[in-house]
């Protein structure tokens, strides 16, 4: 008899599962934190696999379970099936193409997991490695001032650390997630795509860059930064993509009154004006042996809400041509 097809019952260790855990992170941890001899046998347990399963399972998988599998977590933790779906994203959603008279769950690859502070796993009872998704846990850890992606320590970067309390109340103020964390890689992109662009003719974003560099354990050139250097700029610049206002904005007004915008970047990247004249310059690239200009990252971003809002845009002003004071339709359409 397979174990997933024996009784389940609960175990005498009960684990808290942390906010954003994959669910093969919590349920290693359940099993080592009642001695089982293999994390591998709990999981087992849960259902029958799609898969064979390996600890290293852990380290870039989550798994997709089906209502029995959930119902036997429950009773194995002793925590009510709300609470663990609240707690584990992996849970948030039940995978229908599993048998529905069995227990079973399905493992595959999970993207954006990065481990969990190891000094405040110590404290746990389960000395296992946490793996957490980024978009559900704080990338730092505020009591240690750690960046979890690389061990950073960042006592000496007081600014990134405001940045992701920043980040944070964005998160709460958008209520969407998925949609902010979204708008953070799109704008770190940009910026990592400046840096080599704007060596020279903007130094004082590398001047900002190197300094911080110097501060953090490893240093790293100004022309060529790491996502963690430039994370303050991006963290401002996310603010400003998912501004709902600005992106009706954007959006809306004719293609020549755009070029306020530029110069709210500047200022909320505390730069001066030349910067946002920089920013309405097209870049100047060779390609295909001919010289040819080419939008800068953020004119391409301006570029896809104005297209996704064409239809939009087009049918106000030919409904209120002629009437300058007819406000723009609810920000909430500009998402």
């Amino acid at each position: 008899m397979k174990t997933w097809q024996q009784t389940a019952q609960r175990l005498p260790v009960r684990v808290r599962p942390m906010r954003g855990e994959t669910v093969i992170s919590y349920v290693f941890r359940l099993a080592d934190a009642n001695d089982l001899a293999r994390p591998t046998i709990l999981l087992g347990a849960l259902g029958r696999p799609t898969r064979g399963l390996t600890r290293s399972l852990v380290n870039d998988f989550d798994i997709r379970v089906n209502q029995h599998s959930l119902d036997r977590l429950e009773t194995f933790t002793g925590i009510p099936a709300a609470r663990l779906r609240k707690a584990l994203p992996g849970l948030h959603r039940l995978d229908d193409t599993l048998p529905e008279e069995i227990p079973a769950f399905r493992p595959s690859r999970a993207w954006g997991l990065h481990d969990y502070c190891d000094q405040c796993a110590a404290r746990l009872p389960a000395q296992h490695t946490i793996r957490v998704y980024s978009l559900y846990f704080p990338k730092l850890c505020r009591k240690h001032r750690v960046w979890f992606a690389d061990r950073t320590d960042l006592t000496n970067t007081p600014e990134i650390i405001t940045a992701h309390r920043r980040y944070g109340r964005l998160l709460a103020a958008t209520g969407d997630r998925q949609w902010a964390y979204g708008q953070l890689h799109r704008a770190t992109q940009i910026i990592m795509d400046w840096a080599p662009h704007s060596y020279r003719l903007v130094p004082r974003l590398h001047e900002r860059w190197e300094a911080r560099g110097k501060a953090l354990p490893g240093f790293h050139t100004p022309h060529n930064p790491t996502h963690l250097l430039v994370y303050p700029e991006a963290v401002a610049l996310t603010e400003v993509f998912c501004d709902l206002e600005w992106r009706r904005h954007i959006a809306m007004v004719r293609e020549f009154q755009t070029a306020n915008f530029y110069q709210h970047v500047a200022k909320r990247l505390n730069q001066p004006p030349d910067f946002a004249r920089w920013l309405e310059r097209p870049w100047t690239r060779l390609l295909r042996r001919n010289y040819e200009s080419v939008p800068n990252p953020i004119q391409r971003w301006i570029n896809e809400i104005r297209h996704k809002h064409a239809k939009t845009r087009t049918e106000f002003y030919e409904r209120h041509a002629g009437f300058a004071r007819t406000p723009f339709p609810e920000i909430r359409h500009f998402k």
